[in-house]
């Protein structure tokens, strides 16, 4: 009798045994998408420009010096850009505060555009990967790829206007329903509400002089590698 209550408690556990490892075999192949290291690379500075590095004071950034993420980048009357590990490219005008940010699994938020005005280069995301989000304090911007331009006014209305490909727009605080830009079109939302339809943005038919400014690793956002020269 002993015998028969053994072997029917070791068939028990190999049913148990059987029934859970197709499960864990499937929870392990459902790893999640690797977090990328959110660093910035300064590959060209013009005027006036602070960065406050994480636990430290503000100091003058030198070309080729890596940010880690949290580090603060003020701009008053200068201009950086800043080169990400992807290869995207952000050019910080001049009057600007901005958070670089570490991506998180519930937000790949990358950006954090307090105040002023920054030009985006962004690499294109293929097959799953999640889009690139810029915050402010009134919108989520996403992006899969593209160029654009993104702005944040003493009042904390955020416009993008976008120069190629497309950008979705959403409220920060969730008013109303998420709008995608197109190429030659811009929108904004204000703090507390939805953001507006898409428009024509002025001079969508002319020259586009953001066109390329990143191309090359020698040429700046000023049009030389010494950061002389015309203004962004």
């Amino acid at each position: 009798m002993k015998l028969q209550q053994i072997c029917t408690q070791i068939l028990l556990c190999a049913l148990v045994f059987l029934n859970a490892t197709p499960l864990t075999t499937m929870q392990q192949g459902a790893a999640p998408t690797p977090l990328p290291v959110a660093s910035a690379t300064v590959a060209d500075l013009k005027g006036e420009v602070q960065v406050e590095l994480p636990g430290r004071g503000d100091a003058l950034p030198t070309l080729g010096q890596v940010l880690p993420p949290e580090t603060v980048v003020t701009t008053k009357e200068g201009s950086v850009l800043l080169r990400l590990e992807d290869g995207s490219q952000i050019l910080v005008h001049s009057k600007t505060r901005l958070v670089l940010k570490q991506p998180s699994p519930t937000g790949w938020q990358r950006l954090l555009l307090s105040l002023g005005k920054i030009k985006a280069e962004i690499q294109k995301r293929t097959g799953g990967s999640p889009p690139f989000q810029i915050g402010s304090p009134s919108a989520v911007i996403s992006v899969r790829g593209t160029r654009f331009n993104v702005e944040v006014d003493k009042r904390n209305t955020t416009r993008v206007t976008v120069e190629e490909g497309e950008v979705d727009l959403e409220s920060v605080k969730g008013k109303g329903q998420p709008v995608r830009i197109k190429a030659g079109f811009t929108s904004s939302v204000r703090e507390d509400s939805a953001p507006e339809p898409p428009h024509e943005a002025p001079g969508k038919s002319g020259d586009n002089p953001g066109k390329g400014w990143g191309n090359s690793p020698s040429s700046g956002p000023h049009g030389n590698a010494a950061g002389r020269g015309r203004k962004p």
